[in-house]
């Protein structure tokens, strides 16, 4: 009885030995590797990121003339987008993630930064969080998600490669962030989003052009809140207005020569002229347009600003009041 109540014990150890020995020499299972963060940040972004379909009057039916993407702000309904998403559009649907469509409405656009604020009536959406795009660096990860060429929630990975390229366009200046991270048509609105999942930014474009490749860029997320904030507030941007039309002088270093004076506006009620050369803003010499949006960007409405210009053989100092910019004006 002994024996064979120490054969049974034998066995039984044997039996354990031998499976701590299989566990130990198994390869890692599949299921308790490491999870590359990209996943779950795809995971937790996208009931954040809907479809945005551009659509026409064609005759007598409503056809889709374009898509794109959006990002989801809050449970209200508010969605952020690309203005040229929604540009010339008789009516906007919003796909969520779900498939559930909705007929949106557009609250506000903002051309010069590209951006619009559409709203749909629906319930248990999901916001995205936002992060400050001033603390981003380049080298980070990056992961854009979005319609891609009409693929919806496509995924795609980079990093940052730079976070603060000026470019101007329109007499606007545009601080971008660049990314690596494949943007293409029916990306734009869609976020650009940090490895916990939080927008950084919107895609908005990319450089397509032979030879060229991954070089996309996003409006940071934090012109993205001001902007969305103003128009939920206002309706629109409330910009600084100085009411002028400027332009560079050939083989003139310093200075940028008055084309024309908006009637009524600051800078003719401060008593500037055509042919004027405006040599400095609050101090700062002016050597390009980027010096007159920069203080710009920095005042506010009914803030006084003063001007040095050259009138002749004459050098004078005005002071200007600025004003509200009518609807997608210069700022300069």
């Amino acid at each position: 009885m002994r024996s064979r109540l120490s054969f049974i014990v034998m066995g039984i150890l044997g039996l354990l030995v031998g499976a701590c020995l299989v566990t130990l020499l198994r390869p890692q299972d599949q299921a308790r590797a490491p999870v590359w963060p990209v996943v779950e940040v795809a995971k937790r972004v996208e009931p954040s990121v809907v479809v945005v379909l551009n659509q026409r009057k064609v005759r007598e039916r409503v056809e889709t003339k374009g898509m794109g993407s959006g990002v989801i702000l809050n449970r209200a309904g508010d969605i952020v987008t690309n203005y040229h998403v929604v540009q010339g559009a008789d009516a906007v649907t919003v796909v969520l993630a779900s498939g559930t469509r909705y007929r949106a409405r557009v609250v506000g656009i903002d051309p010069p930064t590209d951006l619009a604020v559409i709203r749909i009536h629906a319930h248990n959406l999901v916001p995205i969080h936002f992060a400050r795009s001033a603390d981003i660096q380049p080298g980070q990860l990056v992961v854009a998600i979005g319609n891609s060429l009409g693929l919806t929630h496509t995924v795609t990975v980079g990093v940052v490669s730079a976070k603060d390229r000026v470019m101007y366009r329109d007499g606007w200046e545009y601080h971008l962030i660049q990314t690596d991270a494949a943007i293409n048509p029916g990306n734009s609105g869609g976020p650009l989003v940090n490895d916990r999942g939080e927008l950084i930014g919107i895609n908005s474009s990319k450089i397509a052009q032979a030879g060229v490749e991954g070089i996309g860029f996003a409006i940071p997320s934090d012109t993205v809140q001001y902007v969305v904030q103003q128009i939920l507030r206002y309706g629109h941007v409330r910009r600084p207005w100085l009411g002028v039309t400027l332009q560079p002088v050939p083989n003139h270093q310093l200075g940028l020569l008055v084309v024309s004076v908006a009637s009524g506006g600051p800078a003719a009620q401060a008593g500037i002229r055509p042919g004027d050369l405006i040599t400095s803003v609050n101090g700062r010499p002016v050597n390009g347009l980027q010096d007159v949006v920069h203080v710009l960007e920095q005042s506010r409405i009914g803030q006084r600003i003063q001007v040095g210009l050259l009138r002749g053989n004459s050098f004078l100092s005005l002071s200007i009041q600025l004003q509200e910019a009518p609807m997608n004006s210069p700022a300069a």
